[in-house]
């Protein structure tokens, strides 16, 4: 596999504001060449994508927005305000005000839920789709459901939608949360400190965390108790579980979060589906292993330019 090292000179990232859905949303844009839209996830921003976008502004225009209650974008009042179907829209309306769709979608954890979404319901917005370890919604809830491990793996959603949780990362902003969750990142070089110091400060402000929480809040996800029976009336019974785009999936097989039973059941509901697994990367292979990851990428969406 060829190296994709950043360049030399690494393109200017710029931060704009967009009006999209109702929200101002800032969006980091960079590079030349057809449309890249990357969603990322809980608890990051745009700055996750940033070793990727010095890796990739060579061959695409790449657009990476802060995503609803994140960073410098809006952040509505209500919980009801996170339902998925706002979120969906807000990466819809997006992509429509680039004026190039269809587009290249990457997504990662929540984003990538975003991202099947798009890719069930409004497939003409895509002309193709990488996953960076990220769920199917659906697929995830049955393996909630039905796998002992994933089960396991989902019981911090609750605490994540807990008002004690809440209370506790505000005491301090988060800082205590960051130094267990990155420590060794930043000592392996994985993370920059600037990166760190990026996250943090977009955790400082006021309502950050109440509005990242309300995504799982208003997320439709029941997480029972390891012991409990499965359903026997489900909320996604009856609907379209089809991806109807290309798709990709680079998978970092350290995931804590999700169990490699979501990419296994991915395979029966893919139009089309390549799966990559980096074996010395975990949850954001992104930032373990950007080199590889911009490859993939870029080979796999040049194929449908």
């Amino acid at each position: 596999m060829p190296n994709t090292a950043q360049f030399d000179t690494a393109p200017t990232i710029r931060e704009l504001v967009r009006p999209v859905n109702g929200l101002s949303m800032n969006v980091a844009t960079c590079g030349d060449g057809p449309a890249m839209v990357l969603l990322h996830g809980f608890p990051d921003h745009w700055r996750v994508w940033r070793p990727l976008m010095e890796r990739l502004g060579d061959t695409f225009t790449l657009f990476a927005p802060d995503q609803r209650g994140y960073n410098l974008t809006s952040r509505p009042p209500f919980v009801s305000d996170y339902r998925p179907e706002h979120l969906v829209a807000d990466a819809a309306t997006l992509i429509a005000s680039l004026g190039e769709e269809p587009v290249c979608l990457v997504g990662h954890d929540w984003g990538a839920a975003i991202a099947f979404w798009l890719a069930i319901e409004r497939p003409h917005l895509l002309k193709s789709l990488t996953i960076l370890n990220g769920a199917h919604p659906y697929l995830l809830q049955d393996a909630i459901w039905d796998d002992p491990g994933q089960r396991a793996a989902s019981q911090y959603v609750d605490t994540l939608r807990s008002q004690e949780f809440e209370n506790e990362v505000n005491a301090d902003a988060g800082e205590r949360l960051a130094r267990d969750w990155f420590s060794v990142d930043l000592a392996s070089g994985r993370m920059t400190r600037q990166d760190f110091e990026a996250g943090l400060e977009a955790w400082r402000s006021p309502g950050a965390w109440t509005a990242m929480l309300n995504w799982y809040r208003a997320a439709p996800f029941v997480i029972p108790k390891p012991a409990a029976p499965p359903p026997a009336t489900r909320w996604t019974d009856g609907l379209d579980y089809k991806v109807k785009v290309p798709t990709q999936v680079i998978w970092g097989e350290k995931d804590p979060v999700f169990g490699s039973v979501l990419v296994a059941a991915l395979k029966q509901h893919a139009a089309e589906l390549d799966v990559h697994h980096l074996p010395g990367a975990g949850h954001v292979p992104q930032r373990d292993d950007p080199d590889t990851c911009a490859f993939l990428i870029r080979d796999f969406a040049k194929r449908f330019l």
